[in-house]
């Protein structure tokens, strides 16, 4: 009873805060569906309103999230469902209808403001569909609806439909001045997030996750206040382990090794713990007649290594991948840029493009 009378008082009182303080519009990500204009139409967006104006310590900046999404996408997972083992064709292939929600407040500390520390909830509610392109054969098999793929049973996946509970803690420091055509610092990142049981239709799986980024620009020519060339050094190392009997798939999408590695599927490689580099080399510009438009050419190299257990499953698995490749955007300002990569796979197989060795993709990104 105290402990709700406590949680009562804390929304009330964060509700009569966020009344009379200021609210600006936050936009988060989007999400396309592969199947509808190759993915360049956003089908899923998450944004909200963010409260910069309150203030828990003084000359300290605190940051308060209100967000949403609404999205409509796709999911192609490479697990048997009765035996847990990886599948190398016939995948599920499925629709999803998805909302969420997420709360969260963001704590700067000290003067530079380059330390935060983020304590947030995410709730969800996602509808599993068959897929709109059932019964197409792919190069990796034949689209079978959920009712087909299911009919040996389910003892890996649990139900794709239902509400999700996530608690999450994050602390970051910030010391990388991006403008986009020039990049220089460094940047880290860990968290934990996590989902009882208790408070999910399925999910019991608590993850840990650290990231570091830097760049360092190498050569930089300017006119009028336009970048005439630069190329810059980026390299981005990040480690993840996933703990739990019943991990979500909204978790393995991010954490699974094959989506930390270029070329690969988002759902490949899904074991308990992953660690992959990404190591960029970027030519930007020239800028001939706007600020801020401008082609960037990027030749990559990634590899990264999975062990422990695939998800959900006790089946021992560990993998080495590893890719290169270029990517071609065009720029507009540092808010859009939309191209074409190209991998090719040195290390591992991409099960989508069975023994093809280059997978290529369209790039999409929207940041305001």
């Amino acid at each position: 009873m105290n402990k709700k009378l406590v949680l009562f008082l804390l929304l009330v009182c964060l509700l009569h805060l966020s009344l009379f303080a200021s609210w600006s519009f936050t936009y988060d990500s989007w999400d396309g569906h592969p199947r509808i204009a190759a993915g360049l139409v956003p089908t899923g967006i998450r944004a909200g309103a963010v409260n910069d104006s309150l203030s828990l310590f003084a000359d300290w900046k605190t940051d308060f999230y209100l967000l949403g999404k609404v999205g409509y996408q796709e999911r192609l997972v490479w697990q048997n469902p009765v035996l847990g083992s990886s599948l190398k064709a016939n995948p599920l292939v499925y629709d999803q209808l998805l909302f969420d929600w997420t709360l969260g407040l963001n704590q700067y500390l000290g003067s530079s403001q380059k330390h935060s520390l983020f304590v947030g909830y995410r709730g969800s509610y996602e509808k599993a569909l068959d897929s709109m392109i059932e019964g197409t054969t792919l190069d990796s098999g034949t689209v079978q609806s959920l009712s087909s793929f299911f009919s040996g049973g389910n003892a890996v996946y649990g139900q794709l439909s239902g509400i999700g509970t996530n608690i999450g803690f994050a602390y970051h420091y910030n010391n990388l001045v991006d403008s986009y055509s020039t990049a220089d610092g460094y940047y880290a990142s860990a968290l934990l997030w996590f989902g009882p049981m208790l408070l999910n239709t399925n999910a019991s799986y608590a993850r840990l996750e650290g990231e570091v980024r830097a760049a360092k620009t190498l050569i930089t020519l300017t006119e009028s206040a336009k970048n005439l060339y630069s190329i810059v050094l980026a390299d981005r190392l990040n480690m993840s382990g996933v703990f739990g009997s019943s991990i979500p798939l909204s978790v393995q999408q991010t954490t699974s090794l094959g989506s930390k590695v270029r070329g690969f599927g988002t759902f490949q490689f899904p074991t308990d713990y992953s660690i992959a580099n990404q190591f960029d080399l970027r030519f930007n510009g020239p800028e001939p007649f706007v600020s801020g438009f401008f082609p960037r050419l990027v030749l990559f190299f990634d590899f990264g290594f999975g062990w422990g257990e695939l998800y959900n499953t006790s089946i021992p698995e560990s993998g080495f991948i590893a890719s290169t490749g270029v990517s071609v955007t065009f720029a507009v300002r540092s808010y859009m840029d939309i191209g074409y990569e190209m991998a090719y796979l040195l290390v591992g197989e991409n099960y989508e493009h069975p023994g093809a060795k280059m997978v290529g993709k369209i790039l999409a990104r929207l940041s305001i």
